[in-house]
């Protein structure tokens, strides 16, 4: 694997930050492009990537010590800030990106639905991007397998199923879907419910791969398999009911 791109004197490039800031940039691209196709401000767009970013990191950071340890944010709250010590969790941060663009929406007096459509497909492309940076890292990858599938990472030990390459080529072709779709879909709302339907269904059979997946407390249930599910029905309700309602 390759965590670290080159060092420039005092100055290291870590594969997997190069892949979470190309996928911020092509995000805000798409989002822009979208921006200006529904004639919304390009300010807005950055704006609200401004702060989605920084309410997505806590949330999930947040959402990992919860369900992982929860007694470190117990005895220090503020642990919740300490991104740079690891321990995130994806569906914390679409949660925290969902509350926080509640609010900025609120805020700039502008429909939530709307804000959400328009970065829906630019998620599910980020999302894409940072597993080959996860990839590189060598991190997020599944449990042993003795398939051709199968890849060493350093701290796997044994050939091990290369979750984030999975998840790589099926968060590709969601956006593809998304991006087909975006002009076809009528209602407010229904591109960003489509894409949480779309995301949770691939992360359920990928969970199943994760050798690092936490579980609930006492179980053997997955809390992303679980909360996957419990997303995706949400979704789709509302997806069901918008969609009548438009």
């Amino acid at each position: 694997m390759h965590p670290i791109i080159t060092k420039l004197g005092p100055v290291t490039i870590y594969s997997y930050g190069m892949m979470v800031a190309i996928a911020f940039v092509l995000g805000i691209y798409v989002a822009g492009i979208e921006a200006r196709r529904k004639g919304i401000k390009q300010d807005l767009v950055y704006d609200l990537a401004f702060y989605i970013v920084i309410g997505s990191l806590i949330g999930a950071r947040l959402y990992y010590l919860v369900f992982f340890d929860p007694s470190v944010f117990i005895k220090a709250p503020l642990s919740i800030l300490k991104i740079w010590e690891g321990g995130v969790a994806i569906h914390g941060a679409i949660l925290g990106g969902i509350v926080t663009g509640i609010l900025f929406s609120k805020l700039k007096k502008i429909s939530f639905w709307k804000l959400a459509d328009l970065v829906a497909p630019s998620i599910i492309l980020g999302q894409a991007i940072g597993r080959i940076g996860c990839f590189l890292n060598g991190c997020c990858f599944g449990v042993p397998t003795e398939s051709i599938f199968g890849v060493r990472f350093p701290l796997a030990g044994a050939a091990v199923h290369p979750t984030q390459l999975y998840e790589l080529v099926l968060n590709s072709i969601g956006f593809f879907i998304l991006w087909s779709v975006r002009k076809k879909i009528k209602f407010d709302g229904g591109l960003f419910l489509l894409y949480l339907m779309i995301y949770n269904c691939i992360r359920i059979p990928i969970s199943s791969l994760r050798g690092d997946s936490l579980y609930i407390w006492g179980t053997n249930l997955k809390i992303a398999q679980i909360t996957s599910a419990v997303i995706f029905v949400i979704a789709l309700v509302l997806f069901v009911k918008r969609k009548k309602n438009a």
